[in-house]
């Protein structure tokens, strides 16, 4: 417990140093929130439109499934609308729990990590590592909230039109929170915040339903 808290701490002290050094931005497959809690789900279900900057408009399908208690697989399904473009988005990625809240330590920590892409006009392949952390908060009523944060540091490859662009280190830093209105049923907003340094700013916001037909334990 005690080496996976340190790593934990390590990896969060890494990536806030990138969030301060990084010069540009990236997301999934597209300008868009990843919608991830930091917390396994043994399944469940998701589409999300999101929106900003000069990337369009995103829709997407997502699906998590846990396949071991610290271990969950997502996939991700949809189209982008960048100018008059229509690109096709598709990718793969893994979460890894490495931290759950305790009394003297309330927060949850995921690490999380895939391979996206983007396939059209300007097609871009996406490597992404990052974190998310958050805590889950019971409310009355049978609701409750998770806020998160979620700092992803990803390399870029243009695989076609790419007008000069080759391979970027890129940065994205999701804020937003998971309202479950009943064991089955959340709802997920989030904004993607992009751009950091030097790079131009491209904000992006989302919102996602949450359908779980076999939700994983809660604290």
């Amino acid at each position: 417990m005690h080496t996976r808290f340190s790593f934990a701490k390590t990896f969060a002290v890494a990536c806030a140093a990138i969030v301060l050094g990084a010069s540009a931005a990236s997301a999934q497959a597209w300008h868009y929130p990843t919608l991830q809690v930091p917390t396994i789900s043994s399944r469940d279900f998701s589409v999300l439109v999101a929106g900003g900057g000069d990337y369009g408009t995103s829709f997407v399908g997502q699906w998590r499934e846990g396949i071991a208690p610290d271990v969950m697989v997502n996939f991700d399904v949809g189209l982008a609308t960048p100018g008059n473009t229509t690109l096709f988005l598709a990718g793969a990625g893994l979460g890894y729990t490495l931290m759950k809240s305790t009394q003297e330590v309330p927060i949850d920590l995921m690490l999380t990590g895939g391979l996206y892409g983007a396939f059209g006009n300007g097609s871009l392949i996406r490597i992404p590592v990052g974190v998310v952390a958050g805590h889950y908060f019971p409310l009355s009523g049978g609701l409750a909230v998770t806020p998160f944060v979620s700092p992803r540091l990803s390399i870029d490859v243009c695989a076609s039109d790419c007008n000069g662009e080759g391979t970027n280190l890129k940065l994205n830093f999701d804020i937003g929170a998971r309202l479950d209105v009943t064991k089955t049923i959340g709802v997920t907003a989030a904004l993607t915040v992009g751009g950091l340094g030097g790079g131009p700013s491209q904000t992006a916001f989302g919102v996602g339903l949450v359908y779980r037909p076999n939700m994983a334990p809660r604290h």
